[in-house]
């Protein structure tokens, strides 16, 4: 064995180290690792399991669902049909969709305002499957904000470039992505529809068994159960050897083993961030960050059951894609990936990073957040981590992955906790001094639910005398937990910012609580049982 190779075992002996540590931490079921340079595949990795139950390990041929990292190859696909003459990505949306007419007409999206979630429209409904019904269901919707103003993450932006797609190939998106992408940079086993004929090689998708709650480290799991789905925004699915052809595309600027796939030019407008941006922000369906003076490529990917990520550095030479069957919401995935990425280009390892005991800046939180009776104890373990008292019972502190904290606390578990001047959790809001008087309950404040997948349940929480939107799970949930603002056409803005489109509008009062509400066309009903209390 040369020195090389050495090399290459010693990564491949570290990185199944590092895999198999987070999943004694998380709720990973499987993973699969390619770590690619210029000249291919130089380690791969598998940890765990494909499907759980019947013990089938994660394999070199296991597909996994890569959610939103299939973004990246729609955007390359409008790049390919662009250089084609198919389309221009300045023209307006509605030259190819002559349906879609959103604010009469008056504001002109363009196909480059989708690519860059610049649009203004809502970030998703999910509420119907279909992808044509999706988009049309947008044909006269209404923005609050310019295109080209301000980024807000759209699935329904992506949907519609999947139509636009359809319309100037003829051709139906997996198609023209396959063609043009998929077997081009050689992805033999992937594709670019989800269907029951193709879950063949598939790993089971796993979800939170509790999506009421805010999910421990140690949540158990349930398969997620599955779906089909073909909208330019999630359509994709590969392995991690396959996904790592394409990152081995992204670092060779558009070109792969000689042969290219998009133009250079056409491939530099992709990756150009727009001229407000300093040194990170999302370009044209791909996230661009400047790290220690090295130009990264990066995607997230959650699907029901599947979390994802691709990270490519384009002046280091490496690139990582890392598929997994954890929870789409499972975020500590991401800060995974990205660490491989770094080992792999001579980084030490160090799995504290995702150690979900460990808490980032944990000093902050330490001290007694409110007054008697509803009071806590925040304190340092020594390990890096934190526990709360109260009413004699102390509980550990966890990292959720998201920013936020979870706790086992058996009085504070039913929420999230943050810290953004005084102690948040659910309806909680505590400082040193007394909290904001209580308010008479509103008709809205209880648990919704939907039998969508992507966002299936939240509670509304009123929270120093303003509303409060609060999810505990969910791929597509929220999580900043959102101020429901009044507006004066009795429907509720999901956000401060004025020029946020997600709208809440209530159904009808039964004994004074809602009923049911509609969230951007998608009906929550509230649920049986009482709202959390902490």
């Amino acid at each position: 064995m040369d020195v090389q190779q050495d090399v290459q075992q010693d990564v491949q002996e570290v990185l199944s180290g590092l895999a198999e540590q987070l999943r004694a931490w998380w709720p990973v079921p499987g993973i699969a690792i390619s770590v690619v340079d210029g000249t291919g595949e130089s380690a791969f990795v598998t940890a765990g399991f494909a499907n759980a139950e019947s013990g089938t390990p994660v394999s070199r041929r296991t597909r996994f669902e890569i959610g939103s990292i299939s973004k990246t190859f729609t955007a390359v696909l409008l790049g390919i049909l662009a250089d084609e003459g198919k389309l221009d990505l300045d023209a307006a949306v509605a030259d190819h969709l002559p349906w879609f007419a959103p604010n009469g007409g008056s504001r002109a999206i363009t196909v480059r305002h989708l690519l860059q979630h610049t649009s203004g429209l809502v970030a998703g409904a999910d509420s119907m499957p279909d992808a044509a019904a999706r988009g049309y269901a947008l044909r006269d919707a209404r923005t609050w904000a310019e295109p080209g103003e301000m980024f807000h993450y759209s699935n329904e932006g992506y949907n519609l470039l999947g139509l636009i797609v359809e319309q100037v190939t003829g051709e139906s998106l997996a198609d023209a992505m396959a063609g043009r992408l998929l077997r081009p940079l050689g992805m033999r086993d992937s594709a670019a529809l989800i269907t029951h004929e193709g879950v063949d090689g598939l790993a089971t998708g796993y979800r939170f068994l509790r999506d009421d709650r805010p999910p421990l480290p140690s949540a158990r799991l349930a398969p997620a159960g599955f779906f089909e789905y073909s909208a330019a925004d999630g359509n994709v699915l590969a392995t991690a050897s396959d996904l790592g052809r394409f990152a081995r595309m992204l670092l060779g600027r558009g070109t792969l083993d000689g042969s290219r796939t998009i133009g250079p030019e056409r491939f530099r407008q992709i990756v150009t961030l727009p001229a407000d941006a300093v040194d990170s922000g999302y370009a044209l369906g791909v996230d661009v960050e400047v790290i220690d003076g090295h130009t990264w490529l990066t995607h997230a990917g959650g699907m029901v059951g599947y979390r994802s990520y691709l990270a490519v550095d384009t002046d280091g030479g490496h690139g990582v894609a890392v598929l997994t069957n954890a929870p789409g919401e499972c975020q500590i995935i991401d800060r995974f990936a990205r660490h491989v990425l770094a080992v792999v280009q001579g980084a030490p390892a160090d799995p504290t990073l995702f150690d979900p005991e460990r808490i980032p800046d944990a000093r902050r939180y330490v001290g007694t957040h409110g007054t008697t009776p509803r009071q806590i104890r925040v304190e340092a373990t020594g390990d890096g981590g934190l526990s709360l008292t109260s009413d004699g019972v102390t509980g550990r502190l966890y990292d959720s992955g998201d920013g936020r904290l979870v706790c086992d606390h058996p009085g504070w578990s039913a929420y999230h906790h943050s810290l953004d001047g005084r102690w948040l959790h659910g309806p909680e809001s505590l400082g040193s001094g007394p909290s904001a008087p209580t308010a008479p309950p509103h008709p809205l404040a209880g648990h919704y639910r939907s039998y969508t997948p992507w966002y299936p349940s939240f509670s509304i929480v009123q929270r120093a005398g303003r509303l409060h939107m609060i999810a505990a799970t969910g791929v597509e949930a929220p999580c900043d937990e959102p101020e429901l603002v009044p507006l004066d056409d009795g429907a509720f803005r999901v956000g401060a910012d004025p020029r946020l489109p997600e709208r809440l509008t209530s159904g009808p009062a039964l004994d004074g609580a809602v009923l049911w509400l509609d969230l951007d066309g998608c009906r929550y009903t509230r649920s049986f049982r009482e709202q959390p209390k902490p």
